[in-house]
């Protein structure tokens, strides 16, 4: 057999699974144009026109435009964050781990929830696709950390050692039964595992916390 013909040719499944990844991202890019041409381009709009109304108004202002001024800056903040999650920043030169490294020091600092990051093994073996589902999966399972579990604590534990790697976030907080819906970042989460031919599950108990678990392809 010539040296052509003995080429090992990528397998069907890897191509569905790029695709699968490609057309995620086309749609995830699209809906961030969308919340950030529409929805936050108009609340920015409404606050700066609050804001110019209450500075006018000093000593007369009325509460409930105050507090519909601090509703729209709210919600604009959480758009925002909606945005950066859909369009999760590139790895920087410090890898995946020293990217999380610095957002656990950001949690302790903005939202005095403490991240402990332990890892087992170095991430430099695997496929920049697969780094890059690690590092959204992660950041995406402490947003879900700060935003619903009420836990001052989170552990994130990257074991790249073995094969297949495993990655876990746990917190602390309040946890959720199963069968409740516990929001789409799950969904989302789990897209980017189906796209790397690897598998997302999660364990919760109410009360007692809610562990997230990676496991990366075989």
């Amino acid at each position: 057999m010539t040296p052509d013909r003995a080429r090992v040719e990528p397998r069907p499944d890897t191509f569905a699974q790029q695709a699968v990844e490609d057309a995620l991202a086309r749609e995830r890019a699209r809906i961030a144009r969308e919340l950030h041409d529409g929805v936050a381009t108009d609340l920015a709009g409404a606050i700066s026109l609050f804001k110019v109304y209450l500075e006018r108004s000093k000593g007369e202002q009325d509460e409930t435009l105050q507090s519909m001024y601090e509703i729209l800056d709210r919600s604009l903040k959480h758009v925002r964050e909606s945005l950066a999650d859909l369009r999760p920043a590139a790895i920087g030169p410090d890898g995946v781990t020293g990217d999380l490294r610095h957002q656990a020091k950001e949690f302790a600092r903005l939202y005095g929830i403490r991240v402990e990051l332990s890892h087992v093994g170095t991430e430099d073996m695997l496929p920049q696709q697969q780094r890059e589902v690690v590092a959204q999966v992660v950041r995406e399972a402490l947003t879900n950390v700060r935003r619903h579990s009420g836990s001052a604590f989170c552990r994130v534990k990257l074991g790249f050692a073995a094969r297949p790697f495993l990655i876990e976030v746990s917190d602390e907080g309040r946890g959720f039964a199963a069968g409740e819906s516990a929001g789409y970042g799950l969904v989302g989460m789990r897209e980017r595992a189906a796209g790397i031919g690897g598998r997302l599950e999660v364990v919760s108990t109410p009360g007692r916390g809610t562990t997230v678990f990676l496991f990366g392809p075989n």
